[in-house]
């Protein structure tokens, strides 16, 4: 059967017996795709320095024997190698986390040029960007609407009001999508670990931005951990299992401060609002 070639993004890299590798990207054409590439633990010309995490690729395959077959990969030519992320952990960190994400709301073979067109927007904001940190969370949001998990940041769960305070995320609630948060007045107790008005603000802004704009958005990083636990434990809920990047990335985040861009941004004052 003749190769057939196609664009990707690299998300994972395992080994496979001696000798080989199982390759997983997302594909423009077919979506999330896992091949095997015969010998690529010992190549020294057809995938040297070319599967690796993050790498935009020019691949040849040929599609699987049977139904329930892997894809195999016969060779691959790089686009864009992705050796930024791969010499700083901490932007390596952040793409591992939009990798994570994109393998595990994503299917097999389900093809979706919006979420190849996020993903590369993504990982090249990673790469070049100096406020990266900021990305996983834009990722996040645009994937699950992408998802059909659109969350509704603007209104309490419970009694509908409009959200003008701090609010938590509430965990008892069971369909995808909607409101997923709790005001005050509808909480039981005191709140545990409530996300300020400003980063539910924030967190709504970026939601309803495009990729474009999405450059000029910043916030402290206080929002940024307080959005990206949210979205954490919404997908937490969702996923039925934990998203392994996150915890260190969250580790790492709190400790690194807002940092600063020169480029022209979007400010968000402490009540959420653009200056």
């Amino acid at each position: 059967m003749s190769l057939v070639a196609s664009e990707g993004l690299m998300l994972r890299i395992a080994p496979h017996g001696e000798s080989d590798k199982l390759a997983t990207w997302y594909d423009a054409r077919l979506g999330r795709v896992t091949a095997i590439a015969k010998g690529a633990q010992k190549s020294k010309k057809r995938f040297m320095n070319k599967l690796e995490p993050f790498s935009q690729l020019r691949l040849f395959w040929r599609p699987p024997r049977s139904p329930s077959g892997l894809y195999f990969l016969e060779d691959a030519e790089l686009v864009r190698p992705g050796l930024a992320l791969r010499r700083e952990y901490p932007r390596f960190l952040a793409a591992s986390c939009i990798a994570e994400l994109c393998l595990r709301f994503t299917r097999e073979l389900d093809a979706d040029p919006r979420v190849f067109q996020l993903l590369v927007w993504a990982v090249d904001a990673v790469t070049g960007q100096s406020r990266f940190f900021r990305y996983p969370l834009f990722f996040q949001l645009k994937l699950l609407e992408l998802a059909g998990y659109t969350p509704n940041l603007s209104v309490c769960h419970r009694c509908g009001r409009p959200l003008t305070g701090p609010a938590c995320f509430d965990p008892g609630r069971q369909e995808p999508g909607g409101a997923i948060l709790v005001c005050q007045r509808c909480l039981p107790g005191p709140p545990k670990a409530a996300l300020s008005l400003q980063s539910i603000r924030m967190a709504g802004y970026a939601q309803h931005s495009s990729l474009d704009s999405l450059h000029k958005l910043q916030a402290p990083s206080r929002c940024l951990v307080e959005a990206l636990d949210l979205l954490h434990a919404y997908s937490q809920c969702l996923l039925q299992s934990d998203l392994h990047a996150w915890p260190v990335l969250r580790r790492l985040l709190a400790g690194e401060g807002a940092g600063s861009e020169t480029r022209a941004s979007i400010m968000l004052d402490r009540h959420g609002k653009v200056l």
